[in-house]
């Protein structure tokens, strides 16, 4: 998905999940835009609980889509693919997944196991 004008926040579903992505957003601040559209987020769903998400310039948190739950990250990992195998590099901590994912201008991959309290 890509950023476009005057759009800064979009929601893609996935059955129980719905991944929010935010353009401009940074930390703790809502999303803006970006001053030009170069925002792009790739979400694909591995398992029923668990993401491969990359992107840059973009903000992408999960919410369950059932009306009185909340999400929580169990594992956002830092990785690369080599020949179809995702190679672990580093885990995200707590200060870096409490406002959602957030994707500068170089893009990492992460394989996202996510649960509901």
């Amino acid at each position: 998905m890509s950023e476009q004008q005057g759009k800064i926040t979009e929601t893609l579903s996935f059955g129980p999940w719905n991944a929010v992505v935010s353009y401009g957003a940074v930390r703790d601040h809502h999303a803006l835009g970006n001053p030009e559209p170069t925002g792009r987020v790739l979400v694909a769903q591995l398992k029923d609980n668990q993401f491969l998400v990359t992107g840059f310039s973009c903000r992408v948190d999960f919410q369950p889509a059932a009306a009185g739950q909340h999400r929580q990250f169990l594992r956002v990992e830092e990785g690369s693919y080599e020949n179809g195998v995702f190679k672990f590099l580093r885990i995200w901590n707590g200060d870096e997944t409490d406002w959602g994912l957030n994707f500068g201008a170089e893009p990492v991959v992460l394989r996202v196991s996510l649960a509901t309290y």
